[in-house]
């Protein structure tokens, strides 16, 4: 089990929240849209994006930036629009793996909701309503576990466990902080939640370090599960968040259970992951520096 510890005190080079969001509409043979992108991702504005936002069949006319770098507005003429137009977002290959984008796309009075994450990187919108609950729930599994840092988040949850009965109370109270912040969906800036997390990360691991005894120790970790659902996109169907919130409670769970014989190790361990947490909490503040 050290290694594994060694390993997540590894540098957090992705964010933990990295989300960007379009409004498409298409009248006629003309798509428009508005990108909106964090602009501490992209520092040197559109031309850091190049190419990664393209429709399948429509050729790009122009795009012109803000002065802020916070919008971009695209024009899209098609030859021949498509009953359900396909979407290329590479956003992902250019800012950071786990990016997570929300396409919102308006057609003569219909809406089509579009969620790229993890791997998905071409998608047809479907303005009749149609989706499909698998696509969905590969798509909430995959955000369950996108970035370094949620994954750091759920194995210090799971490590702050010291019984099997706690281990199954962290499991129930990061399933429903989670589930409770996907239903708000209270705004929050990405470096807050990272920061915040850090925080989180940092609470749990000086917990197991100096008061390994301590109770209530599920409060916290709804705390953190609330955490772990500001970064999530919102318009996602019941099949994406309810994976998203199983995975990550199970997963939790699971390292609990793995690691509550840790006499040998707790300690060290929880060092490790304070101090990775200290680095990850100065880390988010570095950027606005420069």
């Amino acid at each position: 089990m050290r290694w594994v510890l060694l390993f997540l005190a590894a540098p957090l080079t992705a964010h933990m929240v990295s989300l960007s969001s379009g409004q498409m509409e298409i009248t006629g043979s003309t798509a428009r849209l508005v990108l909106r992108v964090p602009t501490y991702e992209v520092p040197e504005g559109e031309k850091m994006l190049g190419d990664s936002y393209q429709i399948a069949g429509a050729t790009l006319n122009g795009r012109t930036c803000t002065a802020t770098n916070e919008e971009l507005a695209c024009t899209y003429q098609f030859t021949n629009v498509p009953a359900n137009p396909r979407v290329i977002c590479r956003l992902a290959d250019v800012l950071v793996a786990n990016h997570v984008h929300v396409l919102t796309a308006q057609r003569g009075g219909a809406t089509a909701r579009q969620v790229f994450s993890g791997r998905e990187r071409e998608a047809e919108l479907r303005f009749d309503g149609g989706y499909d609950p698998l696509r969905d729930a590969m798509d909430g599994l995959r955000q369950a576990f996108s970035g370094w840092a949620r994954i750091l988040l759920l194995f210090t949850i799971g490590f702050a466990a010291r019984r099997r009965r706690e281990a199954v109370a962290f499991v129930l109270a990061v399933a429903a902080g989670q589930a409770t912040s996907l239903y708000l969906g209270l705004p929050a800036s990405p470096r807050f939640v990272e920061a915040a997390a850090a925080i989180g990360v940092g609470y749990l691991a000086f917990e197991v370090w100096l008061l390994p005894e301590a109770g209530h120790r599920w409060a916290a970790v709804a705390g953190v599960g609330l955490l772990l659902g500001l970064g999530v996109p919102a318009g996602g169907s019941a099949a994406f968040y309810g994976t998203l919130v199983a995975g990550s409670a199970i997963a939790a769970g699971i390292v609990g259970l793995l690691t509550l014989a840790r006499t040998s190790y707790s300690r060290p361990g929880a060092i490790i992951l304070l101090v990775t947490s200290a680095a990850w909490f100065v880390a988010q503040f570095l950027p606005a520096a420069r």
